[in-house]
């Protein structure tokens, strides 16, 4: 076996970092000398001027061979803010795949998350499996909606908007940091993300005003729907950030008054039910699927979750609020591949017209427990996150209990009101 160490990387790894970088992500990039100093210094300033970014990389016999930069996120957990450790940029050398270099990155963020004393470790996928067997489950979808303009909600009084500009920067960055706080799930935006958005020169961005406060803006880009006809565009919404159902109403008029400049729009959510708010969520495609149904929009899994420390996860969301339950739930989680497995228990005190949970301990109260659960560790975390439903996962097979009769109270017990959303590109 080869000698391997994972260890922070200094701007002396520079060089061969960005080499690696532009080989494990080709798209929109090449080899030469202009694309390489642009990566380059892109990476030396993110090293020593972004506090939240860290970069590390696995060496074999001193050769580098895999990188990834670790985000020290604020997340939103249940209406409070916590801290989270984001995946970011994982690459292999071209000629060291295949070796479990990856999955040795991976289980290193992991030892980063608990060493960091935070609660949760967030990633976005380049493989859904190859996450799902090292136990991350899945967050919630987006949907992404493909429409006529018409079809977008009219709202006609628009005396609050107004164009925003870079020198809104700072607005539109407290602006989100505001619906971050009003929504589980979102991610406070990091140094690198706000300079991807100040050097980005295609977004429009519409925002709305109270009383001089920035409350909501719309992010969009334009693109040509015909070879022959330059008319012919489609509006594509980047972001859709809005603190309440009034500025949702104004930013999306204010998109539809737009329909001389494109016929159709492109506008994503992870609101299930956001299409209930279109005149007809029914998109361009026209297609017809069995039995009976039109298509409405395409989904996708993005933002990934595992909870590397149940307990510590428990402790850090105390706050959340459950029905009133005064029960006692075992948990049995298998790791994906079958091998190992946890016992403990789950608490649940009722207090008034809530309760809230607690961390009972491991094999005494598992044992017991009212009732058992058993699944693998990536459901729980997507069950936990509220990003899935209990009484569905049951349906499925996916998680299983010792007594059916419990089923209905444990689905209504871990219903989030709101799912885990966020639109952070990391």
């Amino acid at each position: 076996m080869k000698e391997r160490e994972i260890r922070a990387l200094t701007p002396d790894d520079l060089t061969d970092y960005t080499g690696l970088y532009l080989n494990a992500y080709p798209s929109g990039k090449d080899l030469s000398e202009a694309c390489f100093d642009k990566y380059f210094k892109r990476s030396l300033q993110a090293m020593g001027e972004y506090p939240h970014v860290h970069f590390f990389g696995l060496f074999e016999e001193g050769t580098l061979i895999a990188t990834m930069k670790l985000i020290d996120f604020d997340i939103n957990l249940f209406g409070q803010m916590r801290k989270a450790t984001g995946l970011m940029s994982l690459g292999v050398h071209t000629l060291h795949k295949k070796k479990g270099a990856a999955r040795d990155m991976v289980r290193f963020f992991e030892k980063y998350t608990v060493e960091s004393g935070t609660a949760v470790s967030v990633l976005l996928p380049f493989r859904i499996d190859f996450y799902r067997k090292l136990g991350y489950g899945c967050g919630t979808r987006l949907d992404e909606y493909h429409i006529q303009m018409e079809y977008l909600p009219e709202n006609r009084n628009l005396s609050r908007l107004r164009m925003l500009s870079k020198s809104d920067m700072g607005k539109i960055v407290d602006c989100h940091r505001e619906f971050v706080r009003r929504n589980h799930g979102a991610l406070d935006k990091f140094e690198e993300e706000i300079r991807d958005m100040e050097s980005d020169d295609e977004i429009r961005r519409i925002g709305y005003f109270e009383e001089g406060r920035l409350k909501g803006y719309a992010a969009f880009t334009y693109a040509g729907t015909s070879d022959h006809n330059y008319t012919l565009n489609m509006m594509d919404v980047k972001e859709l950030i809005y603190h309440d159902q009034e500025t949702l109403s104004a930013l999306l008029g204010g998109l539809r008054l737009q329909n001389d400049l494109a016929q159709t729009v492109k506008i994503r959510s992870g609101e299930p039910d956001f299409f209930h708010l279109l005149r007809s969520p029914q998109d361009v495609s026209g297609n017809y699927i069995d039995f009976g149904f039109l298509q409405t929009n395409v989904s996708a899994v993005g933002t990934m979750y595992k909870i590397p420390e149940i307990r510590r996860f428990i402790e850090d969301t105390s706050h959340r609020e459950f029905p009133p339950e005064d029960l006692t739930v075992g948990f049995c989680v298998r790791d994906e591949n079958g091998e190992a497995e946890q016992r403990f228990a789950v608490g649940f005190a009722a207090d008034d017209s809530r309760s809230r949970w607690s961390y009972a301990g491991s094999e005494k109260a598992f044992s017991e427990a009212e009732v058992h659960v058993a699944c693998r560790l990536s459901d729980l975390s997507s069950l936990f996150m509220g990003s899935a439903e209990f009484g569905g996962l049951e349906r499925l097979g996916v998680m299983k209990t010792d007594d059916p009769s419990y089923v209905g109270r444990l689905d209504l017990l871990f219903h989030a009101r709101q799912k885990p959303f966020s639109n952070t590109d990391f």
